[in-house]
Order: C-alpha cells, then structure tokens, then sequence
C-alpha cells in the first residue's frame, strides 16, 4: 500500500485511531501468519473465521489492527474497510487501473498484461486469483507508492460483485475473457451470467475502454451500447487484434502472426493464444509499444497449477489443477487430443462444481464428446463425475479404459504404478476437487525414485 499513517488510514477507511495516530505502515494482510513489521493486520469477520480471534498473534509483529466496532448482532463484516481503502487510495492516486473479468482464463490473463505492461511501466498486480469483494480491494490496498498501472481480476458468483468491485473503482480499462456456464449455479442460465459480467463495462471511467473478445457472441452481445471506445481481439472474426497464420505447436506453444509480426508463445492451446492477444490488445490501447510487447511475450510463463508442463519419469504431465468449468475443459481436452505424444493420452478428471442443476447433464456432455479415438484413459474423480464416464460409455469407451475414484488421494496412489513413459497425463478439476495433492504425490514419488539412485548411477 502507499505508506500513510494510522491517522490516514482511518480517514480513508472512515474508523477511529485509538493510539499511535503517526505511526506508519505500508502493507495490508488478513492473514495473521502473513504479518510483517510494516503491516496493518484486518480483522475480518466471515462465514467460517473471524479474525478478531487471531489479534493476539498478528500484533505480536503487525504494527496495528483495523478492527470492527459493532454488536454481534449486526451482520458480519464482509470486508468494508478494506473496500473503503480502496475507493480511497482510488480517489487519492494516480495510476491507471486495468480490471479483468470472464468465465475462464483470468488469472493467465492479468499475468500475460502485468508482464506486457510490465516493460514499459511500473505494474503492480493482483496475486493468485485475488478477485472477490476482499481479494480485489486487497490489490489496491497492497500497492506500491511508484505504481503507474495495477492490474486486478474481478471475478463473482453472484449478481452484484462485479458492480460493488468496478463502482468502488472504476477501472480506466475493463478486460472481457469470454463468458461461459461458470458459477450456473448461483444464476440458472449464461444469459444471466453475462447480464452479471456487464457490470464491468458499466463502471469503467466515463472515457475508458474495454477489450473484447470478438469470438464470443456472449461478450459481444453485453458491449453493444457502450458508449465508450472498444477495442477487440480474436483468431475467427475480423477484430483489431487478429492472430493469423496460427501454427500449433503442441506442447511448446504457438505460433502466430499480428500486424505484420511473428510471435511465439510458449503457453500451448488456443486457450491461451486468446489470453496473450487479450493481452496485447490491452497493452497496445496504452500505448506499449511494440517493442516491449515483444520482450513481454517472451517473458510469458503459465501461472501457479494452470497449465504448467512437469516432466514425470519420462511422461508428461499437464497440471491444470486450479480450476474448471465446461468451457475451460473442453480447452484443455482438445489440447490433449491434438498433442504429439509417444504414449497415451490420459485424462484425469474430477468434478466440476457449481454448475446447478444441471451440473450431471454438464459432466456427461464432456464424456460423450471425448472420443476413444483421440484419448486414451479416462480418470474421473468425486461423484459428479460419474456422470462423465457414462457419457464415454455411450462415446464408445470400454469400461477397461475408464477409471473412477472418490477422491484425489485415492486417484493419485494409482497413477503413480499406472502412468508409463511417454505417456501424456491432463490432470483438471475445479479447485474444491483438490486434484493438485496428486501432482504433489506424483512429484514427491518422483524425488524419492530419484534420491534412491546409488551416487554416480545414470538413471
């Protein structure tokens, strides 16, 4: 955060200083095992936790604490201090804020445009997928003094969020992924989930910008009427940012060309080939030069379990753990399919949650559309995902290539007798599956095979 004193922070938060008014600090956390000595511990009260509880232990190195002022029985802080911070550090400062929503791929997203920006610009980001009512306001809160651009995920699961996030802060740009049937649950229909994803254009500046993605009819359909300038990418239509010549490289990544120049990105899918020209077209209508999108590109990384290639005794894994929904696995099957592999192609996957009532209709839709053909193995995980396999059944899949288990302890202690060299492994489920404990089990058995070889064997 902009380094102030308790007497400021109470200002912009609307509290009240009860000692040490000019003492300074320059950072925000809720986590009390996250505190520094320069930082100033919110006591958030929530659903499961409330932080009031872990005082004793974040003053033990935290400089203050912002904590809540009413009686039990009115409702429970959901974070409006760390809101107000950030309207306020918004109204007191002068950087531009670039905001990022969609179903799928906005985390990869504000990291491919910090790291574009990035060159050209002192950045600040969001970290992980920080974008709820407390994880965004979190980014602004933790800014530096220099910063020149902040980048932010807005993400909701429920009508409203968006609106509060963006009217807090109105973003100078406001970034469209695609939109999808993710969170369904909470809102029965992608209509109404775009109708909810429209709040971002909404509450941009009265003169800022919006990034479309151009493939999507949904995204489309929400930016008509907006009064603002736009700006739009894609692979399919005619847009302002067109990759063309598209070339896939499988597992290395892509290659394209935009505006006369050759790119190639090391993230593989088309997935993620939308995300980089989001990426782009966002930089560019800030003026990054072409120049520093180049060196930017080249910088690219996967972010944390979404979309990173480990190497496992000689097979492949494609960790995609932190998160799924329809759209985003039909992505990542489809790349398991095109992929060149030695081996096979196996698919572990486990349940995709919040999808409503139509979450069984969902999952058996994506084993029906997996094909015997083009994948190998299907492994499915939790109990949702029984409805995948019989939707292979009927695709055409034999019971002998379909494997099904209760949980991703179980799943994992299979895969590490059943995987063989050459062999292609995805691995994606939504977050609350927890399939990231079978990459950790599968590269911990992979150190001790390792850490077993006598001293100057070659392996």
């Amino acid at each position: 955060m902009p380094t102030m004193t308790f007497k400021q922070l109470a200002e912009m938060t609307n509290g009240e200083v009860v000692q040490n008014p000019d003492l300074t600090v320059s950072s925000v956390v809720i986590d009390s095992r996250e505190v520094k000595p320069d930082s100033v511990f919110f006591a958030i009260k929530g659903d499961r936790l409330d932080g009031h509880q872990f005082l004793p232990q974040a003053l033990q190195t935290a400089r203050g604490a912002v904590v809540a002022r009413v009686p039990e029985s009115l409702p429970r802080d959901k974070g409006t201090a760390l809101q107000e911070l950030a309207h306020s550090i918004r109204q007191r400062y002068k950087f531009l804020l670039i905001a990022i929503t969609g179903s799928a791929g906005k985390t990869t997203t504000k990291e491919m445009i910090a790291a574009l920006v990035g060159t050209e610009r002192r950045t600040w980001k969001s970290w992980g997928n920080f974008n709820n009512l407390i994880g965004a306001p979190l980014c602004l809160d933790n800014m530096p003094d220099d910063a020149e651009v902040v980048v932010s995920e807005m993400g909701m699961n429920h009508k409203g969020e968006i609106a509060t996030l963006a009217g807090l802060t109105h973003p100078d740009v406001g970034v469209y992924t695609n939109i999808g049937p993710v969170h369904i649950e909470f809102f029965g229909t992608i209509e109404k989930i775009a109708e909810a994803k429209r709040e971002l254009l909404e509450n941009v500046k009265p003169d800022g910008t919006i990034v479309l993605n151009v493939d999507n009819d949904y995204v489309m359909n929400i930016s008509r009427g907006f009064p603002g300038r736009k700006v739009t990418y894609g692979i399919d239509r005619p847009a302002d940012f067109r990759g063309t010549d598209v070339r896939d490289r499988g597992l290395l990544g892509t290659a394209f060309e935009l505006d006369g120049r050759s790119f190639e990105l090391s993230l593989p899918g088309r997935h993620n080939l939308e995300n980089l020209l989001a990426a782009i077209a966002t930089a560019r209508s800030i003026g990054i030069s072409w120049e520093g999108i180049e060196r930017g590109v080249r910088e690219v990384k996967p972010a944390y379990h979404r979309g990173v290639i480990l190497p496992l005794r000689g097979a492949t894994i494609y960790d995609d753990t932190y998160n799924s929904n329809p759209y985003a696995l039909a992505r990542a099957i489809q790349l398991l399919e095109q992929a060149d592999v030695r081996g096979r192609r196996v698919a572990v996957i486990g349940d995709m949650l919040e999808l409503g009532p139509r979450e069984r209709e969902y999952h058996y839709e994506v084993g029906r559309r997996t094909t015997p053909e083009s994948i190998d193995v299907v492994i499915a995980v939790g109990p949702r995902s029984e409805a995948l396999l019989e939707g292979a059944r009927h695709s055409g899949f034999g019971d002998d290539r379909l494997y099904h288990f209760a949980d991703a302890e179980r799943a994992g202690a299979f895969l590490q007798s059943f995987i063989q060299p050459g062999d292609l492994v995805l691995i994606k489920a939504s977050r609350g599956i927890g399939l990231d404990k079978i990459v950790t089990m599968l590269q911990s058995d992979q150190r001790h095979a390792t850490s077993d070889q006598p001293v100057g064997e070659r392996g």
